[in-house]
């Protein structure tokens, strides 16, 4: 007669266990990944609305636009993870936090530049800004959310996921 512990498995109990554990994670990491660069993607296009009203408040209080710190290793642009323009309006009081991209590394970031007054076409009275979400995670996202910036001269929209600006019109 042959006694087998009741303590322990199987091997094959374990195998059949851990498969089945290896195909549930299989399923359900995609699924969470996807939710995941979803929110951040919300999180940047909410970021770059409430930057984008922090920046025209400013203009309304002080007659003028941020000044946008040059970044040389991104063509001149004043980038979110330099954090230059965003830290002024946090300390001014126009954020109540940084603004930062969820990742925030040289794909994922935000750009604001200060334009001359009729560079690339633009109609302006003063200076105007364009501000930018670089990329987005999701196609689907960046799909549904397009912003729009564009005079005669330049097309902003070609060069970022999510664009917005003021201080201009196309001519």
């Amino acid at each position: 007669m042959n006694k087998r512990s009741a303590s322990g498995f199987t091997l094959i109990e374990l195998v059949v266990v851990i498969s089945i554990l290896a195909i549930l994670s299989g399923v359900l990491v995609p699924r969470v990944t996807n939710h995941l660069k979803a929110a951040r993607d919300a999180r940047r296009l909410a970021d770059i609305k409430s930057v984008r009203n922090a920046v025209e408040q400013y203009y309304m209080d002080k007659g003028a636009y941020p000044a946008a710190n040059a970044n040389s290793s991104f063509g001149g642009w004043d980038v979110s993870n330099d954090g230059d323009f965003i830290r002024v309006l946090r300390d001014e009081g126009y954020l109540e936090e940084d603004a930062a991209d969820p990742i925030n590394d040289a794909t994922f970031h935000y750009r604001y530049y200060v334009y001359a007054k009729g560079s690339y076409g633009c109609v302006s009275s003063q200076d105007y800004y364009v501000l930018g979400v670089r990329a987005f995670e999701s196609d689907d996202f960046a799909t549904k959310n397009k912003g729009f910036f564009q005079c005669s001269g330049r097309d902003w929209n070609s060069e970022f996921a999510f664009v917005t600006g003021g201080g201009a019109s196309l001519k």
